[in-house]
């Protein structure tokens, strides 16, 4: 892990500065998620110790897996964490003592896990042995007593034993009461020199001490990814050779005290395209009454070349940025809130920032039963999934492909989406991860809705798309399903949506009525949707599977015979298997490997018909490998 620490603060230090340069990543965050299904949760506990077998207090445990939890030893070493199922890596630090523990586990709903930990305390004889090895130090020696020199008998003689007396003093070298009176004597001697010295000494001084803490007792997690992407178009055959790219993408994150935790992510792709992601996050820990989440993202794309037939001339980079908080409040047992608010800034569309509220309430009426009410407003631009973070924890990666705008004006709006709903949902069991059974009933209304199209030209087979206002729509409906841990190891929802919807303002381009005459839509339109999520693990041989699928009867088509919607399906297949080598100490190597056709990520707060309007979307790859830490 250490060596990673100067990788890691190059490659963030390489994204910092084009951040500062430029507005934020945009990304109208989805209104934060109702939680409606409580879940019960696992954990950790056990005592820590030291060789000797006596109680440690004041060690830090920490578990990093599908979430990142802490905790501190009490005066008798007991500690205990609360974790949700999964796997995770555990680890045990305390300064001054050897902290090598590094173990994986499987935490299982209601159950807590043993684990007793021993720490070795740091023996200077042991920790200075590096040091003599490394000047080529031989103790057997015969001294060389120099002139004036009095011979000593309470110490070992020797050039090795004379040159180890005689170095400058460090905490290695002393035990009890003498080495706190050597620390304390280097600490108040720098001090000393930042008093007296310059500015620029006293700030060189407090950076290194703020370094040196900072990277020390800080305990990172993320993982490094190295990714290949290609893509198939609808009718072209395999991605061109120049649209095959690479990929580096990185996360970082620690825990804040045990306040809650931060995290970093950026990724970068090289090539006449290159573009790059950025953001940063904070999140509070779940078990506080407000679970707070503040965060910051921006995105690049530059050096367009890849321009489409039929569209309007963009500017040669784009750039999208957002600043986003939201917050759990936990009024009491039954009640819980969830509130938040974005501002997205597009630098490719006119006008200012846009804000994105959203507001939820779950009330619990009897244990198992609760209701739920929702409102939210999502504004965003077309194009902007291109910039915008996954809703699940995969890679991210950086803008792949182009876009450009058809209409009379040929100009982008934004589209505006307002979403409300309530709803009731039933638990189908007494455990924590039972499954959750609901029901919704919602009205939505999307203005200047996008609509998607490619394969309208050569160049909009896989790298190059067109957008163009589809009208306004407003939509009442139904949804229903099912979702939860069905066990341990497999969990996912199934979700039915009926609704109907109104189409006004319809004012497509000739070109998208001549090749895709089932994109405008006018009138009432009554449709169905089956939407089905799966993740599920086979822990003996440590493989992921997530797997995504939506069926519909009003998806249009790249068909000009066909001037209406029809049924279809879109899907997304996610593999993850772990290797039986471990790069890093108590870190992990995985084999990654997507494949999809589902353009938008599902998100809450989106609009129902952005996936629906989406026209003969290529099918997309990526694979690599995927270093945890």
């Amino acid at each position: 892990m250490p060596r990673l620490i100067p990788a890691l603060a190059v490659a963030l230090a390489c994204l910092a500065p084009a951040a500062a340069a430029s507005a934020q990543t945009s990304r109208p965050a989805p209104p934060p998620a109702l939680r409606l299904a409580a879940t019960a949760s696992g954990g950790v506990q056990g005592v820590v110790r030291d060789a000797e077998g006596q109680a440690l207090a004041g060690v830090s445990v920490i578990a990093v897996g599908s979430t990142l939890a802490s905790a501190r030893s009490d005066a008798k070493g007991q500690f205990r964490l609360r974790l949700p199922a999964g796997e995770y890596v555990i680890r045990a630090t305390r300064v001054g003592y050897l902290s090598n523990y590094r173990e994986p586990v499987r935490i299982q709903s209601s159950v807590l896990v043993e684990r007793n930990i021993t720490l070795v305390e740091l023996d200077p004889v042991t920790a200075a042995a590096p040091i003599r090895a490394a000047m080529g130090l031989d103790d057997e020696a015969q001294p060389v007593m120099l002139p004036g020199a009095i011979a000593d008998d309470d110490h070992a003689h020797g050039v090795a034993a004379w040159r180890l007396r005689h170095l400058t003093r460090t905490i290695l070298r002393e035990t009890g009461e003498t080495a706190a009176n050597g620390a304390r004597g280097e600490r108040l001697e720098a001090e000393a020199f930042a008093a007296r010295g310059s500015f620029l000494d006293r700030a060189l001084f407090g950076s290194a001490r703020a370094a040196r803490s900072f990277f020390a007792d800080t305990e990172f997690s993320g993982q490094v990814n190295l990714l290949a992407t290609g893509a198939f178009g609808a009718d072209s055959g395999f991605l061109p050779g120049d649209w095959q790219r690479g990929v580096a993408y990185l996360s970082v994150g620690a825990p804040v005290g045990r306040h809650g935790d931060w995290h970093v992510r950026g990724a970068m792709t090289p090539g006449d395209l290159s573009s790059w992601v950025f953001l940063g996050e904070f999140q509070s820990r779940g078990d506080q009454a407000h679970a707070y989440r503040l965060g910051m993202s921006y995105g690049v794309q530059g050096d367009i070349t890849a321009r489409g037939r039929y569209g309007s001339s963009m500017p040669d980079t784009r750039s999208a940025g957002a600043f986003y908080g939201a917050d759990h409040w936990a009024v009491s047992r039954r009640l819980d809130v969830d509130y938040g608010l974005r501002l997205d800034r597009y630098d490719y569309v006119p006008g200012g920032g846009r804000l994105s509220p959203s507001l939820g309430v779950r009330a619990a009426i009897v244990p198992g039963l609760s209701v739920t009410a929702a409102a939210s407003q999502r504004v965003i631009a077309p194009g902007a999934t291109e910039f915008l973070p996954p809703e699940s924890a995969g890679p991210w990666l950086p803008p792949e492909r182009t876009f450009s705008a058809l209409g009379n004006d040929r100009t982008l709006q934004a589209e505006r989406v307002r979403h409300f709903e309530v709803g009731i949902d039933q638990a189908l069991g007494r455990t924590g991860h039972a499954p959750t059974a609901f029901v919704r009933r919602f009205h939505q209304t999307a203005t200047d809705q996008v609509a998607t199209l490619f394969g309208l030209d050569r160049t909009s087979s896989v790298g190059h798309y067109y957008v163009a206002n589809a009208g306004n729509v407003a939509l009442d409906g139904w949804r229903m399903g099912v979702s939860g841990q069905v066990t341990p190891w497999l969990g996912g929802e199934v979700a039915y949506t009926t609704a109907r919807s109104d189409w006004s303002g319809v004012q497509m381009p000739r070109l998208v009525r001549w090749q895709a005459p089932s994109v405008p839509r006018t009138g009432a339109e009554r449709l169905n949707d089956v939407t089905m999520t799966l993740d599920a693990t086979v822990p003996e041989v440590r493989t992921q599977v997530k797997m995504a699928y939506r069926v519909s009867t009003a998806f249009s088509g790249l068909r000009r015979d066909a001037d209406a919607p029809s049924p279809g399906g879109r899907f997304e297949i996610e593999l993850r298997q772990a290797l039986p080598y471990q790069p890093i100490r108590g870190g992990r190597l995985e084999v990654l490997f997507a494949v999809r056709n589902l353009f938008m990520d599902p998100a809450d707060g989106a609009s129902f018909y952005d996936e629906l309007l989406t026209v003969a979307p290529p099918l997309r790859l990526m694979g690599g490998l995927q270093i945890r830490f």
